[in-house]
């Protein structure tokens, strides 16, 4: 079974904005919740301190898929195949993982100096990513290799590289062969991508080298209460009737009234979701949940934006929508968020 030369992996996250203030705006939103902190940090210090040497290697583990196997490997990709947009997932030292996480504890203690005293992307590349030089040092070697590198991200963690499947080879020492699963087709990588024990102190993880996707864990119903639910050794006392959520099940469960009757209910904020497809009905099936459960009479002014990325590709609708229109929907119901007063 062939697969069309095409790139392996594409970048398109819509950006799913729930914008609860009619006169908000992003770059006002930004500059109202990233505040400086009330420290400084000490600089990273390098972790890589070894030549490179090709000949010693070291194995990222758990990185290959589990049907990436004999049975259904039909091939390898031919060495000119794209594969676009690689993530090679960086890690902190002990002693950076250690103060962040007493920083987070800090950013959520109502009696500490640093209480909501948030980072910028830059600020916590700066005190918590990798060191620049090991950085330079990582992308010189992709470099060599061929790559190209798209993008390093500002927290200093992830680095994203585009190249050809000849290349991943060479340098990662893992091959990207087409499988047959269940009927339909699909590329991976066979084995454990590898890479120069020199590397090993900075460098976590490699994935996007095959397109399996996350499949919708939802399940449609037509109605809000239905038959099929049945009592089981697990379970003795299920009832013979379902219940589906409501955004009112949601709110009491979680304990969410009593915030609301305190004026508390998201507004003047942004609720941003990152989705790997378009919601198939735009905002139309946002409205239709905000009408139908009683969100837009008690809660007005929410909007709801469809925003994609610079430098990425649309990646239209597909079998996520659905996940998608139910992250939006839910984000609503949680911080239904009237217009501020």
């Amino acid at each position: 079974m062939q697969h069309s030369n095409s790139p392996l992996h594409s970048c398109a996250l819509p950006l799913l904005a729930l914008l609860f203030a009619t006169a908000l705006t992003l770059p006002a939103f930004a500059q109202k919740a990233f505040v400086q902190p009330t420290s400084t940090a000490a600089s990273v210090p390098d972790r890589i301190t070894q030549p490179i040497n090709e000949a010693q290697l070291v194995t990222l583990q758990r990185n290959t898929r589990p049907e990436a196997n004999s049975r259904n490997d039909r091939g390898a990709v031919s060495d000119g195949f794209d594969i676009e947009h690689i993530f090679l997932l960086l890690q902190r030292s002990p002693e950076q993982e250690q103060k962040l996480d007493k920083l987070i504890d800090k950013l959520n203690d109502r009696t500490s100096p640093n209480f909501h005293h948030w980072l910028t992307a830059d600020e916590f590349g700066q005190r918590f990513g990798v060191a620049p030089e090991d950085i330079d040092t990582i992308t010189n070697w992709l470099g060599s290799h061929g790559f190209r590198v798209n993008r390093v991200y500002p927290s200093r963690i992830l680095i994203d590289f585009s190249g050809a499947a000849g290349q991943l080879r060479e340098a990662f020492h893992t091959e990207i062969h087409q499988l047959e699963v269940n009927g339909e087709p699909h590329i991976s990588n066979m084995s454990d991508p590898r890479i120069p024990a020199a590397l090993a102190p900075v460098v976590k993880g490699i994935f996007s080298l095959n397109d399996f996707k996350p499949h919708p864990m939802y399940k449609p119903a037509p109605q809000y209460t239905f038959a099929g639910c049945a009592s089981s050794a697990d379970v003795p006392t299920e009832p013979g009737t379902c219940y589906a959520m409501t955004p009112q099940d949601n709110q009491t469960i979680y304990n969410l009234n009593p915030l609301y009757n305190a004026g508390i209910s998201g507004q003047g904020q942004t609720i941003v979701l990152v989705e790997d497809t378009d919601t198939y009905n735009g905002t139309g099936d946002w409205n239709t949940y905000r009408s139908t459960f009683g969100l837009a009479s008690a809660f007005p002014g929410g909007t709801y934006t469809q925003v994609h990325p610079g430098g990425c590709t649309d990646p239209l609708t597909n079998e996520d929508d659905g996940e998608a229109a139910i992250d939006v929907e839910v984000a609503s119901a949680i911080a239904p968020a009237p217009p501020s007063s």
